[in-house]
C-alpha cells in the first residue's frame, strides 16, 4: 500500500494530524446460487494484514465501510467474510481513485459527510464441507481452440495476491481440461504461467462440494504498448458482445480529435481498413451463439485517455428487468502492458444489459473499478461506451 493508504474507521472526525478525505467502500456477499448472505462479518484489511474496519451485511447482502485515506493510487484492500455454514472467504480489491463520484456517510442524527464512493465486486462464498472441487477448461482468447500443456497454480481467494502461496498445482490435459480439488470451498484465483506462445495469465475458479466449472483464456504475450481484453462467459445468454472505448491519438481537437472511438462486432476494428498492420486496434475473435470468447485488441495505445470495456448483453438488449447478464458468469480478462494481467466477475443479481467494470489508464496502466450497471443502451451508439 503507498504511503499511508485507506485508514480505519473513524468516529466523528479526520485522524488527527492527518490531510486526507473520506472513502465509502461497499460490496455484497451471495452464496452459490447468488442469493444474499444476511448478517455475514466482512473484515476489511490492508494488504499488510492490518484490520481497517469491520461490519456486517444486512438483508440484501450488502455491506459498507466508510474509511479514511491520504493517497488515491496504490490502495490495495482485503475483505475476509465469514458467515455461518458458509466456508470462509477471501477477496483482494485495488482502490485507485481519481474523479470518484461523491457519496454522503453518516455517523448518526446529525452527522454528515461528503465522501468519495467506490464500489467492489461481489463476493461469492460456498457451503461449508470437507471437500470442494472444480473442473475447468483453458482456451486460446484469440481463436478459441483449447490449450493443452499449460501450467496452472491455484491461489486462494477472489483476485488472489501475486506471489501468495499456491494451495494446487497441474497443467492442462490435451483438450484443454484441469481439475483442481481442496478442502475448503469458495472463490480462488488460477495463475497460468508462461508456456509456448502464450503469455502469464490469471482467471477466477469457484470450488463447491457439487463441483464448480471455471473458463480460463490464455493469448500471445503483449508488449508495452498493447492491450488484450477477452470476455467468456456460461450457458446463457448466447450473445454478449463486448465493447472499446478507447481514446483517440493526437490529443488535440481538429483532425486529429478528441474522445473515444469505439469497437464492436458490428464495427470491428480502428480505423476501418484492410490491412493490419495499418489498424490500431480490432476485434481478434467474436460469438454470437456461444460461450465466447470475445476478445478485442489494442496494437497501440494512446498517450492519454482512458478504455474502457464494456460487456453487453445482445439477446436481452430490450429487457430492463432482464438479470441475465449478470446470472451469465461472464469473466472479463485484460492483459494491459507489460503489467499483471487482471480480471473481473460479473455480480450476480444485477439488473442490467450493460456491464462496464474497468477503465483503465493508458498512461498509467492503472485500472479504476466502475463496477457500473446499466439498462437501455443502443450497442451501435458510441457515446454509451
Amino acid at each position: 500500500m503507498a504511503g499511508l493508504g485507506l485508514l480505519g474507521l473513524v468516529a466523528g472526525c479526520s485522524p488527527a494530524g492527518l490531510d486526507g478525505f473520506w472513502v465509502e467502500v461497499h460490496g455484497r456477499i451471495v452464496g452459490e446460487d447468488g442469493a444474499a448472505i444476511d448478517g455475514a462479518t466482512v473484515v476489511v484489511a490492508s494488504d499488510e494484514g492490518v484490520p481497517v474496519a469491520e461490519v456486517r451485511t444486512n438483508g440484501e447482502g450488502e455491506w459498507r465501510a466508510p474509511l479514511y485515506g491520504n493517497v488515491l493510487e496504490g490502495n490495495v484492500l482485503v475483505a475476509l467474510v465469514r458467515a455461518s455454514g458458509y466456508a470462509e472467504g477471501r477477496a483482494t480489491f485495488e482502490v485507485h481513485l481519481r474523479s470518484p463520484d461523491v457519496a454522503t456517510l453518516r455517523a448518526g442524527p446529525v452527522q454528515t459527510w461528503d465522501a468519495t464512493s467506490r464500489a467492489l465486486a461481489t463476493v461469492r462464498l460456498a457451503e461449508a464441507t470437507a471437500t470442494a472441487h472444480v473442473n475447468g477448461r483453458v482456451l486460446d482468447a484469440v481463436t478459441g481452440a483449447p490449450v493443452a500443456g499449460v501450467p496452472l497454480a491455484l491461489q486462494e481467494g477472489w483476485n488472489a495476491t501475486v506471489g501468495d502461496a499456491a494451495v494446487g498445482a497441474t497443467e492442462t490435459g490435451p483438450t484443454g481440461e484441469f481439475e483442481f480439488e481442496t478442502t475448503k470451498g469458495g472463490m480462488y484465483t488460477v495463475t497460468a504461467s508462461e508456456s509456448g506462445a502464450y503469455g502469464a495469465a490469471r482467471f477466477p475458479a469457484f470450488l463447491t462440494a457439487s463441483g464448480g466449472r471455471a473458463v480460463g483464456l490464455v493469448g500471445p504475450p503483449v508488449g508495452a504498448d498493447q492491450l488484450r481484453a477477452s470476455v467468456s462467459w456460461g450457458d446463457a445468454p448466447f450473445d454478449l458482445d463486448l465493447h472499446l472505448s478507447a481514446p483517440l491519438k493526437g490529443g488535440i481537437s481538429g483532425a486529429d480529435g478528441t474522445g473515444q472511438y469505439h469497437i464492436w462486432s458490428a464495427s470491428p476494428s480502428h480505423p476501418t481498413r484492410t490491412a493490419d498492420d495499418e489498424r490500431e486496434a480490432w476485434m481478434e475473435r467474436t460469438d454470437a451463439d456461444g460461450q465466447g470468447p470475445e476478445t478485442v485488441w489494442i496494437a497501440s495505445l494512446a498517450d492519454r485517455g482512458d478504455v474502457r470495456l464494456t460487456v453487453f448483453d445482445n439477446d436481452n438488449r430490450s429487457d430492463d428487468d432482464s438479470t441475465a447478464l449478470a446470472d451469465s458468469d461472464a469473466v472479463l480478462q485484460v492483459w494491459a502492458g507489460e503489467d499483471t494481467p487482471r480480471y473481473w466477475t460479473a455480480s450476480p443479481g444485477e439488473v442490467a444489459t450493460a456491464w462496464r467494470p474497468v477503465e483503465i489508464d493508458v498512461t498509467t496502466l492503472l485500472p479504476y473499478a466502475v463496477e457500473s450497471w446499466t439498462v437501455g443502451i443502443d450497442p451501435s451508439d458510441p457515446e454509451a461506451f
